[in-house]
């Protein structure tokens, strides 16, 4: 379900709880984090917030600068690729880690402008109520404590403390008239003005790249394939034993590459490193599109994503022009269902990273260089590409996009390490499920990598989150 995380410190409250419920006023759902309860889960649950949420709000002021929780949380939703909407509450310029963001000027309190509602509004994975929504104009005005009601969307705050407060004097305005103006596509807010233009080296490639489909990379011998009816292509994996993992300290190297405040926590889910043996197997040579994926839906077998735009496309899914792009926001069980409606499966987690990397143990799809003609990564568009874009990329199969464009579900539950495919993590069973290959929004980690792996909530999905099939070579 759709939400919002608002980050802020716990002396900013009175505004925060106040945009809150301006917001839910609105028809948002809203779950304000009040801080009853410090016990063990609370980290859990914070992280359970910020990951499953769709938009996040950034308060900013000394206050939250200096707030630990704070820049923690503005770390992982740049991870997690969440809209960042940064308000400038107090201070005279935005931070340097969101200065290249467009931000939202509510110095004196007052409330963010009708742009800020009109783009809040455009991320947002589901519809809110059907109402018209009403823009509060003018300062936050505040009393002191009252009872107030537990909101239901992923606001958590990042501070200690509760301060009980309402608000009185908000002039409504109706917000309709102003979103009509604004109906053409607009950058998404977490995007920096930098990586919204695509530089003239990355055009000319992009421009010149072939997207045809059966053409492999010069010097590569072209793999087995089968074709499903209606679908694209499946390439064999052939059976045999490859090396699954890697060590952190390696994946912590490459991220700081990147990002010095990279953890080696991040990493240590790909340990042990350990040798796999699969069956020989089918893949889908490139991931699953949007006009695909609405042949299922139009036969009644498959729901529609939870949402049509993507990052920088209000129209996205059901436009022809994006027929040959991946489809984004399904979710695991949506995923399963149309690789098994078109006589597939999702792929394991060792099927998935033995596609990607082959049995040589390299680190990305097509060995150990990382330049923006290899992948769709670390914003270089800002979006998600059509498939098979990246002829440079292609894995020791002839497969495409196993690195960046979007992140890819797998049929396995995120389980430590040795990879065992009958210790329950195939199963049916509850738990998050787990993501490969990174994305177009990958920045500051090594995501991208072939053994890079995440637990994702299997009810969400993402704007940079997409899937691809398998089927058994010997069924």
């Amino acid at each position: 379900m759709a939400h919002i995380f608002i980050s802020y410190s716990h002396k900013d409250t009175d505004y925060a709880h106040a945009l809150g419920e301006s917001l839910q006023g609105m028809g948002f759902e809203v779950w304000i984090d009040e801080r009853l309860d410090y016990g063990s889960q609370w980290p859990q649950e914070l992280q359970r917030q910020l990951d499953s949420c769709s938009a996040f709000i950034l308060l900013m002021s000394p206050h939250s600068y200096a707030s630990e929780w704070v820049q923690s949380e503005l770390q992982r939703a740049r991870r997690k690729l969440k809209p960042v909407f940064p308000l400038l509450l107090e201070g005279d310029e935005p931070w340097l880690s969101v200065e290249s963001t467009q931000y939202y000027d509510v110095r004196g309190g007052v409330y963010p402008d009708a742009k800020f509602y009109a783009d809040l509004k455009n991320v947002m994975t589901a519809t809110p109520v059907a109402r018209t929504l009403k823009m509060p104009k003018g300062p936050v005005r505040v009393k002191q404590a009252g009872n107030r009601s537990k909101f239901t969307i992923g606001i958590a705050i990042a501070g200690a403390g509760v301060l009980l407060i309402s608000f009185l004097g908000c002039v409504l305005l109706l917000l309709s008239p102003l979103l009509e103006k604004l109906a053409s596509p607009t950058a998404p807010i977490a995007q920096s003005t930098a990586k919204e233009v695509v530089s003239e080296e990355f055009t000319s490639v992009a421009a010149t790249t072939s997207t045809t489909r059966t053409t492999p990379t010069p010097g590569m011998t072209q793999p087995p394939l089968i074709a499903n009816t209606g679908d694209d292509q499946m390439a064999l994996v052939p059976a045999g034993e490859f090396t699954m993992g890697r060590k952190a300290i390696d994946e912590l190297a490459d991220c700081q590459k990147f990002n010095s405040a990279c953890n080696v926590a991040w990493f240590e889910d790909e340990e042990p490193t350990h040798k796999v043996s699969l069956n020989a197997f089918y893949i889908d040579r490139y991931e699953v599109t949007n006009v695909l994926y609405q042949a299922c839906q139009e036969k009644g077998a498959c729901d529609p994503p939870q949402a049509a735009n993507s990052s920088t496309r209000l129209n996205y899914y059901g436009n022809p022009e994006f027929n040959n792009y991946p489809v984004i926001y399904v979710n695991w069980k949506q995923a399963k269902t149309y690789c098994e409606w078109r006589g597939s499966r999702l792929p394991t987690e060792a099927e998935w990273e033995k596609a990607a990397r082959g049995t040589d143990g390299r680190t990305y799809p097509w060995g150990e260089k990382l330049e923006p003609t290899f992948a769709n990564y670390h914003w270089n568009v800002g979006d998600t590409t059509a498939v098979g874009s990246y002829e440079n990329g292609l894995s020791p199969y002839g497969i495409y996009d196993m690195a960046g464009n979007v992140w890819e579900w797998v049929s396995s539950l995120h389980q430590p390490y040795p990879y065992n495919a009958n210790d329950g993590r195939e199963s049916s069973a509850d738990g998050l499920r787990v993501i490969r290959g990174g994305s177009w929004g990958y920045e500051g980690d090594n995501s991208i990598s072939s053994s890079y792996r995440y637990g994702f909530d299997p009810n969400d999905s993402n704007m940079d989150l997409g899937f691809r099939c398998a089927k058994n070579a010997n069924p």
